[in-house]
């Protein structure tokens, strides 16, 4: 049996990696029939061959009683070490779950000297897989016959399915664990299964669809997607409103929400440190949240939208003003103010919440569980390097008052129209 992956061997008598790095590799597992016992009889025992672009002749390591221990911890990830007595070596192997599932049972079974079709490979003819058998890692279908009918490659990395009519992404496509680049554009897909947040993508193409009508974004709430997705396109999907779920996204680099029915950004928005670019272009904007002021965007596309200013009004959280505020508010006020690092570890759940999607005044403190005083203001964006705006709309910003005695001028400028 052979499988190609990706390898890396550690001596650890002298404790340094043989080879520095994982290389793609051919691992064969087989019986060496060439032996000789001291009589002179034929013998033949259990050996595995690794071929290197390094090493194309190969180097044998014996299987039968010099195995001193496998580590299969991580199987399901892809990822098994083999250590074996002589050479005091260990063989860390990262390969597709399924093929290496199959490898490890074809040496349990020669182990245990039963035969098996994937046993019958004579280890000394054995050669290196050619290079036009390395797995594939990209794929695109543009037209309905192209698309796999019987699944897609498990080794993929990039998949661009565009302007066939999908209206479904199936079970297979989110089986996909080494995907990071996903372009689904120009179809009618209406809904994404929530295994894709299990993907540990890097770029989602979503944009001309249907997702506007489904209003299911349990998606985003995955660990692994939060920790990795960097560009977002969903552009032309009718969304009628902004996803809360998006500023969850710390990571995100880039977002695209151009030429949707969007009209008002949250104030979560802020979280969304590490954002660059922001195309919101051709929405129902009147509006933007003041935080855009204090956040390190490069560009910002917002052409297209009628900004433009609203009266002022009171908008009332709750029916009853306290007088004194409780004292959870004024906990994360002080962590605001103060600025203090804190953590899911060391902060309950609801103070996260407060901390990271609440208002925040123009002075600097918290809006919660309070009269808000919202009014529209023209927004300066000066951190901003490129803007794309209609010149005969001027752009306004949602400024938070505290109350009615706070002026909200310490952290943000404007100039009343």
């Amino acid at each position: 049996m052979k499988i190609l992956c990706e390898t890396m061997l550690h001596d650890r008598h002298t404790q340094r990696n043989r080879s520095p790095r994982y290389v793609k590799s051919t691992l064969a597992v087989g019986y060496n029939n060439s032996t000789k016992d001291s009589d002179g009889n034929s013998t033949r025992h259990l050996e595995i061959m690794h071929f290197t672009p390094q090493n194309k002749v190969g180097e044998r390591f014996k299987v039968t009683n010099n195995i001193e221990k496998i580590f299969s911890k991580f199987l399901r990830d892809g990822k098994v070490t083999i250590g074996f007595k002589e050479p005091p070596v260990n063989l860390m192997i990262n390969c597709d779950p399924i093929q290496l599932k199959g490898f490890l049972q074809t040496i349990k079974l020669g182990l245990e000297g039963k035969d098996s079709i994937n046993l019958r490979l004579n280890i000394a003819a054995a050669t290196a897989i050619p290079q036009k058998s390395q797995p594939q890692e990209k794929m695109t279908v543009l037209r309905r016959g192209d698309y796999p009918r019987k699944g897609f490659p498990r080794t993929l990395k990039s998949l661009k399915i565009s302007n066939i009519q999908l209206m479904k992404i199936t079970f297979d496509i989110c089986s996909l664990r080494n995907l990071t680049v996903l372009d689904l554009s120009d179809n009618q897909i209406s809904k994404v299964p929530r295994e894709m947040g299990r993907l540990p993508l890097v770029s989602f193409t979503i944009n001309n669809n249907q997702l506007g009508t489904a209003n299911d974004w349990e998606w985003l709430r995955g660990k692994q997607i939060r920790k990795t997705l960097r560009e977002l396109d969903l552009s032309a999907n009718e969304l009628n409103y902004f996803p809360r779920e998006l500023i969850h996204l710390e990571q995100m680099v880039g977002l695209k929400l151009s030429n949707n029915k969007i009209r008002r950004v949250p104030f979560g928005f802020r979280r969304l440190r590490n954002l660059r670019n922001l195309y919101l272009a051709s929405n129902l904007l009147t509006s933007l949240p003041s935080d855009f002021n204090t956040m390190r965007i490069v560009v910002l596309d917002v052409w297209g939208n009628k900004f433009g200013m609203k009266t002022e009004h009171i908008v009332n959280l709750e029916n009853s003003v306290r007088s004194t505020p409780p004292l959870w508010l004024l906990a994360a006020r002080a962590v605001c103010a103060y600025k203090l690092s804190y953590s899911a570890s060391t902060v309950p759940w609801l103070l996260l919440d407060i901390l990271a999607e609440s208002p925040l005044c123009a002075c600097g403190k918290l809006c919660y569980d309070t009269i808000i005083y919202e009014r529209a203001v023209m927004a300066t964006l000066d951190n901003i390097k490129t803007l794309v705006s209609s010149r005969e709309h001027l752009i306004y910003a949602d400024v938070v008052l505290c109350g009615t005695a706070c002026g909200g001028r310490k952290q943000i400028s404007y100039d009343h129209p």
